[in-house]
C-alpha cells in the first residue's frame, strides 16, 4: 500500500513484523487480562536488535533513527502497549541519557538497555503537575558533596518495574525553567519506591506507576547534564519524541484496516460481503488516504531530524493529526465490525482502548494545538500575548 523505503528497511520491517506476530501476538489476550509486561518477549526483541536501535553503535544501537522507527510502527500493530513500555527504556530514557550523559554514565546506563538487561523509565508528571511541566514539586537540595531529593511521580510508564529512573526535580524557589535539575536513580537507592501497577482502561501491557522519594541521597555523578538545566533539556529531547509518538498511530491504524478490509470482504449481508456497499468502501478509503498521508509526512520529518533542523511545529501537528486520525479509524473499524467489534475476541476492542491513551500521553492534544499556534504565530512575526 504504502511506497517501501530503502531495501534493508523493508527488510527490517518483514523481520520486525514476523516477529511480532509469531511471539508477540499470540500472548496479546494475556497480557491485556493480567496486565503483564512480556519480559520474555523484550528479552528476545532486544536480542535481535529491536530495542535501541536509534542509539550510538557503541553502546549497541544501530544509530539509526528510521529503523527505530519502523520498529514502533509494527511493535504497535500489533502490541501498542508492548511498544509504550520499550519506548519509556530506550527513547524517554536511553535518548535523553546519550543526549545528555557523560561518557561514564553512557558506559553505565545504554549497554544494558540495549541488551534488553535493564529496563528505563523517564519521571516527570506529579499528581498536581501534567500538561503544566514546571509546576513540579519534586525538589532537590545540596546535601554534602551530592544531593538530597525528596517527592512523588505519578503515571510513569514502567515505573513498578524499572531498573533506572531518570527524574526531573526543582530547587525549592525557583521558577520558570530555572532550577530543575534531572537525576539518574536506580533501583535499590534508600528511599527510592515505586507503586504496584495501576489499573487501566487501555495500554495494559505496559505498567504504569508511581515513583516515591524520601531523603534519596545522590552524588554528582548522578546528575544527567547540568544542574540547574533540567527543564532546557527536556525541551530539547521534545522534538525527537514527537517526531517518533505518530507511529503509535501509524501502527494501530495500519493494524484496524487491515482487520476491517479483510471482515468486510468475509461478512455476508443482505446476499453479498458489505465490502461491496458503499458506506463501507468510504471508511475503508478515508482511514487509507489519512493513514498514507500522515505516514509519508512522519518519515519526512524524520529526514529533517536527521538533518539537526528544527521541527516543533511540524511534530506536534504530526502528533496531533495522527492521535485524531487513530481515534477515528479505531472507531470506524468498530462500526465496519459492527456488534462483534464490541466483543473482546475480536481484534478491534483492543485497539479502540489502547489507541485513546495517544491524545493524552507524550504531550494532550490541548498541548500540542498551543504549541502550533504559537510556532505559527512566531514564523509569522507575531508575539502571542
Amino acid at each position: 500500500m504504502f511506497e517501501e523505503l530503502a531495501p534493508e528497511y523493508e527488510e527490517l520491517r518483514r523481520n520486525v513484523r514476523r516477529f511480532n506476530e509469531e511471539v508477540l501476538g499470540p500472548l496479546g489476550p494475556e497480557l491485556d487480562e493480567k496486565g503483564r509486561f512480556p519480559r520474555e518477549v523484550f528479552d528476545r526483541a532486544a536480542k535481535l536488535g529491536y530495542v535501541g536501535a536509534h542509539l550510538p553503535t557503541e553502546y549497541g544501537g544501530s544509530g539509526d533513527l528510521t529503523a527505530k522507527a519502523i520498529i514502533y510502527e509494527e511493535n504497535c500493530r500489533v502490541n501498542l502497549g508492548f511498544n509504550v513500555s520499550v519506548n519509556a527504556t530506550d527513547l524517554l530514557f536511553g535518548n535523553n541519557l546519550a543526549k545528555f550523559g557523560t561518557a561514564a554514565q553512557k558506559s553505565r546506563y545504554l549497554p544494558p538497555i540495549t541488551s534488553g538487561e535493564k529496563i528505563g523509565c523517564w519521571a516527570l508528571t506529579e499528581p498536581n503537575s501534567g500538561s503544566d511541566a514546571l509546576s513540579i514539586k519534586t525538589k532537590w537540595e545540596p546535601a554534602g558533596d551530592g544531593f538530597v531529593l525528596n517527592g512523588q511521580k505519578t503515571f510513569i510508564t514502567n515505573a513498578p518495574i524499572a531498573d533506572f529512573f531518570i527524574v526531573i526535580a526543582r530547587q525549592p524557589g525557583s521558577k520558570g525553567t530555572e532550577g530543575g535539575t534531572t537525576f539518574v536513580l536506580e533501583r535499590g537507592m534508600s528511599g527510592l519506591t515505586t507503586s504496584a501497577p495501576m489499573e487501566k482502561m487501555g495500554c495494559r501491557t505496559s505498567p504504569t506507576g508511581e515513583i516515591f522519594m524520601e531523603d534519596v541521597k545522590v552524588g554528582r555523578d548522578q546528575v544527567l547534564g547540568e544542574v540547574g538545566k533540567g527543564f532546557k533539556q527536556m525541551l530539547a529531547s521534545l522534538d525527537v519524541e514527537r517526531c517518533l509518538s505518530p507511529f503509535s498511530s501509524i501502527g494501530v491504524s495500519m493494524a484496524c484496516l487491515e482487520a476491517s478490509v479483510k471482515y468486510a470482504h468475509e461478512r455476508v449481508q443482505f446476499g453479498k460481503p458489505i465490502a461491496t456497499y458503499q458506506l463501507i468502501q468510504q471508511k475503508i478509503a478515508e482511514m487509507a488516504m489519512n493513514l498514507e498521508i500522515v505516514r509519508a509526512y512522519c518519515y519526512q520529518l524524520l529526514e529533517m531530524v536527521k538533518q539537526g533542523r528544527s521541527v516543533t511545529r511540524q511534530a506536534a501537528m504530526a502528533k496531533l493529526f495522527a492521535s485524531r486520525m487513530v481515534s477515528k479509524t479505531t472507531h470506524e473499524a468498530l462500526q465496519i465490525f459492527g456488534g462483534y467489534g464490541y466483543m473482546r475476541e475480536y481484534p478491534i476492542e483492543r485497539p479502540l482502548r489502547d489507541a485513546r491513551l495517544l491524545e493524552i500521553g507524550a504531550g494532550t492534544s490541548e498541548i500540542q494545538t498551543l504549541v502550533i499556534a504559537r510556532e505559527v504565530y512566531k514564523e509569522l512575526g507575531y508575539t502571542r500575548k
